[in-house]
């Protein structure tokens, strides 16, 4: 039995899947939330650990105390693709949002304007210290495509953890 892209893309599109989907998304929130308190185990594991970190919780917060200790690039990027693929839950749970939210034409003019500025906005937002999981799921909702979704959010993320980073090494130094 071969799956195509055109099978993966009807069965994506399908009531029971969004619910499904919308389901897996409600219980991986809640397991951020008990992850986050207790990050420890995945910090002995070093870059991979930290990476595991970022698919389920804050990684922001760890910023600060381990770039005096590893190198700021390679955190960056490694916090940077963790929490990018966290977004991408957020982006997938906002897709199968129109299950519970019926599509307003008020959504629909903000979702033009989303495709007009929707990458530098998207940029923006994932620069500064936001909760950032609630416009991932804007963003999956309003049906923005992926890949102009994941890479302004990845860049952004890179860039403001080397710059946190580099920042607390240069104030602080190299433990």
């Amino acid at each position: 039995m071969t799956i195509t892209i055109k099978k993966l893309t009807k069965l994506s599109q399908t009531e029971k899947f969004k619910k499904i989907v919308l389901v897996l998304g409600a219980l991986f929130y809640i397991v951020v939330i008990f992850i986050a308190f207790k990050p420890e185990p995945f910090l002995r594991f070093g870059y991979l650990g930290i990476f595991v970190f970022n698919l389920f919780g804050p990684g922001t917060i760890l910023i600060p105390s381990l770039s005096r200790h590893m190198d700021v690039f390679l955190l960056s990027i490694v916090s940077s693709a963790g929490m990018a693929l966290n977004d991408s839950v957020g982006w997938l749970v906002g897709r199968s949002g129109d299950v519970i939210l019926p599509r307003l034409k008020k959504v629909e003019k903000i979702e033009a304007q989303l495709h007009k500025w929707g990458p530098y906005a998207l940029f923006l937002w994932a620069l500064i210290p936001f909760p950032y999981d609630f416009v991932a799921m804007i963003a999956g909702y309003l049906e923005f495509p992926y890949k102009k979704f994941v890479l302004p959010v990845f860049t952004a993320r890179v860039i403001r953890f080397f710059l946190l980073g580099s920042g607390i090494v240069a104030i602080w130094g190299k433990a």
